[in-house]
C-alpha cells in the first residue's frame, strides 16, 4: 500500500518542490503514523503487522486474506450494466485457512481481501498495487486501487489470473503494497 498526502498536508513537500500538491509518505513517515494512538485522526493502523521487514522506502507489504468470492456463471450470457435486465451475480464463497491454498484457474477472477485491516488517516489517501513478484506470474490484484482518506477495513482485491496456467494462491503471502 502506497500512501499519498492530500493538499492540506503538503507543507514540507511544497518547501522541497514548490507547486507540488501531492507527495508519497516515506518509510519513516509511515512508521511515525503507525505509532500514533488510534484515536489520533492522523494515525495509520495496519493490523496484524507481523513482519517488521514488510516496509519498503515508500510502501507497506499487504498479505492475501483467507476468504474468497468466486463469480458463478450468470443465467444469461451477458451482464446488463444499465440494469434493464440485471440478474444478481452469484458467488461461491470459499475459505482457504492459513497454511492451505486456493487454485485460481487460468483466465478467471476471484474477489479476495487483504489479511490486514487498514485505518487510513483523515489527511492521507493510498493506493494498493500488485507486488512485482506476483505481477510477473500474470496475477493482477487491483482494478480499483484507490484507498480514500479515513477508510477503515480490509482492502478488497479483484484478483485476476490473466495467464494461460492455473495459479496457486497461498493465504498470508505478500501480494500487494
Amino acid at each position: 500500500m502506497r500512501s499519498s498526502m492530500l493538499p492540506s498536508s503538503v507543507d514540507a513537500a511544497a518547501a522541497i518542490a514548490p507547486g507540488v500538491l501531492r507527495a508519497v509518505l516515506s518509510k519513516d513517515e509511515i512508521i511515525t503514523r503507525i505509532r500514533l494512538r488510534v484515536e489520533n485522526p492522523e494515525s495509520l493502523v495496519i493490523t496484524p503487522l507481523l513482519d517488521p521487514e514488510g516496509f519498503d522506502q515508500d510502501s507497506v507489504d499487504l498479505r492475501l486474506g483467507t476468504h474468497f468470492l468466486m463469480p458463478q456463471v450468470p443465467p444469461e450470457p451477458y451482464v446488463d450494466l444499465a440494469g434493464h435486465e440485471r440478474t444478481n451475480q452469484t458467488y461461491l464463497q470459499l475459505h482457504a485457512p492459513l497454511g492451505s491454498y486456493f487454485v485460481l484457474p487460468a483466465h478467471q477472477t476471484v474477489l479476495g481481501a487483504t489479511l490486514e485491516f487498514v485505518k487510513m488517516p483523515y489527511d492521507v489517501s493510498g493506493e494498493i498495487l500488485t507486488k512485482s513478484s506476483i505481477a510477473r506470474t500474470f496475477i493482477m490484484i487491483e482494478t480499483a486501487p484507490w484507498i480514500h482518506p479515513s477508510y477503515r477495513g480490509c482492502l478488497t482485491l479483484e484478483i485476476a489470473n490473466v495467464s494461460n496456467t492455473a495459479i496457486i494462491l497461498y493465504p498470508g503471502i505478500p501480494i500487494g503494497q
